[in-house]
């Protein structure tokens, strides 16, 4: 969170704010560029150290959504979903985060990512803390004799709500 995305560098008001000295900053690098060795006495000293970006941004790399446009939803413990914006940095308009995502070409480029934090651990929650359920295949027909729920939504949003209710994302032209 200290670093700019838009600059491409160390914010420096942050960490003037922070007090952290600029010299205690990693080195920037690339998604893609190799970084170092592995260092051990397992026999792995010749193994190198490339591929580093965060999980939902791997995921959207790894599904193909190179093209401004492109996005892409994974579920597990929370739900992301993500659409690559191109090269522009744009602020969204229903609060979603803008971040970096991985490129092929080495210039910046970003995705707006809408961010449910608790999606498939409320189904854990349903069958371990409350014992509502014994599987979680039970969640999909839970509760199994209910008509109508009058109502009541259970917003599971334990952490936070990552993405307003209600957003929608605004497909890149």
């Amino acid at each position: 969170m200290l670093y700019n995305i838009i600059e491409d560098r160390w914010d420096p008001d942050l960490l003037e704010l922070f007090g952290i000295p600029e010299s205690m900053m990693p080195e920037v690098v690339w998604s893609s560029e190799k970084i170092g060795h592995v260092t051990t006495s397992l026999g792995l000293e010749a193994t190198e150290i490339a591929g580093i970006a965060g999980d939902q941004q791997s995921a959207l790399f790894g599904q193909l959504c190179i093209r401004p446009g492109d996005a892409k939803n994974t579920y597990g413990t929370g739900c992301f979903l993500l659409q690559n914006i191109g090269t522009q940095f744009v602020l969204s308009e229903k609060r979603l985060i803008t971040t970096l995502i991985c490129s092929l070409d080495k210039k910046l480029e970003y995705a707006l990512e809408g961010s449910i934090f608790i999606g498939g651990a409320v189904v854990h929650w349903l069958r371990d803390s409350l014992q509502l359920i014994r599987r979680s295949s039970e969640s999909t027909n839970w509760p199994p004799a209910l008509e109508d729920s009058d109502g009541v939504v259970l917003v599971p949003a334990f952490v936070g709500l990552g993405a307003p209710i209600g957003t929608r994302m605004r497909l890149a032209s």
